[in-house]
């Protein structure tokens, strides 16, 4: 029962894990990946899927099974942008789940529980189970499973594990059929073998068109570019694209949430003076393990490193800010390393405008000797210095050790003492003159109490409701003038297709559903996004077509005269072509004609680029099956025009094809059912009617 006890508390996180390895065949079995991203109602459901009515009960169970799942993995509940990704993944999921139970509904496929129980009690359970019923050794204790199967105070779990087994075993035979037809041909098996084995070294002539037929020479009249427009229209449809402007509502973390954290951990500090043991603390309130490690100078950020090093061991400093939240750091202990570091400022004077060495030399002395009778170094560092960003600085470098800068610099300041002005030190970036302000060995082992800043519901209720109120104002038809007198700029988005994503914002279902479900220049609600909340216009709406003739007209230019040029070329590349002969040195056409560009390729394989060509696959196709050593007929490529003559090329082993035949045809077959189903999938998912309602639930 105790095995049992354990499923029946873990069953959530089993459940989840079931859907997971549904979606894990579907990604890496089948080949697909269909995540998507984001989700008071006016009915209670979420969304429906090909009729099927999703409800907000059986997805927010969803939602909170998952939830608890991450939650489980990282000991922290999840945020809001990872809830907004588990409410994605859980509704593209049931989207995958519902589709597939058509299809098999279609295909009159079903599951009997006579399968289950076969599958259960057979050789080969399901790997899940099995692994509930491993011993500390790894072995599957089958006596403890079929006691398990058969004690009736299980009857609840395994009507559970039924229903999850079914499921799967519904994928599995949806699978098998989509697939059945797929085959790997002795051809593709042979072609594969080929792109892997196959080594070829070539020499080849290229005949560029823009060498040989002058622009002056060849003309795109309206006719000719009409008629290429004509003959390649498939090149030019569109798909339906939106654009949108928008004002953002940021839901960052305010002052105010930063000074909570501020407080939190001063009570904290308040505690610990009134006698609380720091580790106890640190488990209650710290986010993330506790770690205790020895550190040296240039290890922490210089707002840490100030702090702990000033303090004695025993000492909490703190609260303070670094990068990752408001810390209450212990110091406790520390101790003398074997490196020595420095901290230094320096002025940095450049050799450039027209300056000569020694004149920057004069310079420097006259700033080292200012410096020496008292002059603050970093007033003069910040109205001397050449260094990029010292008039704010000061010349700070902070702490460093062997290693860090430059030899001559690093030497210099190795041997300074703190207090001295150093220099003038000449590297290759300048004259330098170093203010050693400390040199230090120790290292010290903290522990930190660190709590980060996040928007409190607070900020995020604030930002809404600014946004809520921007979009009451802006449903006017004054978006940019509302806007303005909002102080809030207005940004634009690229064209995007329904499918994809929104620049600038992500992949947001509720921004494309707004986008591609309104009209031109209606106004959205407050929409959350990554970066907070955004109020949408749509500014532009072009729908499915082709590109108008006149849009495209000047891209075509090049087209139409290279098409000419390379039909000119053609007579050129064919005369030179029967002017030597089968077996000629290639490098001989330079002899009369200094337009051509003779090369050797080096090795090369079928399926990658070609040494100083790139990609050509007409060129690669004559390269496989020309005889070697013998010149081919002129071949159109990519680039121009080529006649090549294959120096080598390894022969076909039917030995080794045989040898690997068998792994050949699993990558190719894997490789085709991924395909298969990939499209099937996308084809279930075009076809489908999906009303997605989250956003009535969820902002």
């Amino acid at each position: 029962m105790a095995i049992m006890n354990k499923m029946r508390d873990n069953m959530p996180l089993i459940l989840i894990g079931l859907v997971i390895t549904f979606l894990i065949t579907i990604v890496f079995e089948w080949g697909m990946d269909y995540l998507g991203i984001k989700g008071g109602g006016r009915h209670d459901y979420v969304g429906i899927i090909d009729g099927k009515k999703i409800s907000y009960q059986e997805f927010s169970d969803l939602v909170k099974r998952a939830s608890d799942n991450q939650k489980q993995q990282t000991g922290q509940d999840p945020d809001d942008d990872m809830l907004r990704q588990i409410r994605d993944q859980v509704w593209n999921s049931l989207i995958t789940q519902v589709l597939v139970e058509q299809a098999a509904k279609n295909a009159g496929i079903t599951v009997t529980g006579q399968e289950i129980v076969d599958w259960v009690r057979g050789d080969n359970p399901p790997a899940f189970l099995v692994q509930q019923f491993k011993d500390s050794t790894g072995r599957f204790n089958r006596e403890a499973y079929e006691s398990a199967i058969n004690d009736p105070r299980n009857k609840d779990i395994w009507v559970q594990v039924e229903q999850a087994l079914r499921q799967q075993r519904l994928v599995d035979k949806v699978q098998s059929l989509v697939m059945s037809s797929v085959r790997a041909t002795p051809g593709e098996i042979r072609d594969r073998f080929i792109d892997q084995n196959i080594k070829i070294d070539a020499q080849y002539a290229l005949f560029d068109p823009n060498r040989y037929v002058p622009d002056s020479t060849v003309t795109a009249t309206d006719d000719d570019l009409r008629k290429f427009y004509t003959d390649h229209q498939y090149e030019f449809k569109t798909k339906a694209t939106r654009r949108l402007k928008y004002v953002l509502f940021s839901d960052q973390p305010s002052a105010r949430d930063s000074q909570d954290v501020i407080s939190e951990l001063n009570s904290v500090l308040q505690q610990i003076k009134s006698g609380a043991d720091f580790a106890d603390l640190q488990k209650t309130y710290s986010e993330g393990k506790p770690v205790e490690a020895y550190f040296k100078h240039g290890e922490m950020s210089q707002q840490k490193e100030d702090k702990v090093f000033s303090a004695k061991v025993g000492d909490v400093v703190g609260p303070y800010s670094d990068y990752d939240g408001y810390h209450l750091t212990k110091v406790l202990d520390e101790r003398h390393g074997q490196e020595t570091f420095v901290k230094a400022r320096h002025i940095l004077l450049t050799v450039s405008g027209g300056k000569d060495e020694a004149a920057v030399m004069k310079e420097a002395r006259e700033l080292i000797a200012r410096a020496r009778k008292g002059e603050d170094f970093t007033a003069l560092a910040k109205q001397y210095s050449q260094e990029p960003g010292a008039a704010s600085t000061g010349g700070e470098l902070g702490w460093f050790g062997k290693g860090r800068m430059v030899k001559p610099f690093e030497d210099a300041a190795m041997k300074g003492k703190p207090g001295e002005i150093v220099g003038p030190v000449k590297t290759q970036f300048g004259i330098h003159i170093i203010k050693i302000e400390g040199k230090d060995n120790r290292e010290v082992k903290l522990s930190d109490i660190v709590i980060s800043v996040k928007a409190s519901s607070q900020t995020k209720d604030d930002a809404f409701q600014r946004a809520q109120d921007f979009a009451y104002v802006a449903k006017d038809g004054k978006f940019e003038k509302d806007a303005e007198s909002f102080g809030l700029p207005v940004r634009e988005t690229p064209p995007f297709q329904k499918e994809g994503m929104v620049p600038g914002i992500g992949f947001n279902d509720v921004v494309t559903k707004f986008a591609f479900s309104k009209d031109l220049n209606d106004i959205s609600d407050a929409t959350q996004i990554n970066a907070g909340y955004a109020v949408f216009k749509i500014s532009e709406v072009k729908d499915e077509g082709v590109r108008p003739f006149d849009e495209v007209k000047e891209s075509l230019k090049p087209r139409v005269l290279r098409e000419k040029k390379m039909s000119v070329l053609k007579g050129i590349v064919e005369k030179d072509r029967a002017s030597i002969g089968d077996t000629t040195d290639l490098a001989a056409l330079q002899t009369n004609d200094p337009n051509v560009s003779v090369q050797t390729t080096g090795q090369f394989s079928p399926n990658g680029g070609i040494p100083t060509i790139g990609r050509e696959p007409a060129f690669v196709g004559i390269a496989l099956t020309d005889p070697v050593r013998k010149i081919s007929q002129p071949v159109e490529g990519v680039r121009g025009y080529y006649l090549l003559k294959v120096l080598s090329r390894t022969p076909f082993d039917s030995t080794s094809f045989n040898m690997q035949k068998s792994v050949l045809e699993t990558q190719v077959l894997q490789e085709k059912k991924q395909r298969v189903v990939t499209d099937w999938l996308a084809s279930l998912k075009e076809k489908a009617t999906i009303e997605d309602d989250r956003d009535q639930f969820y902002r």
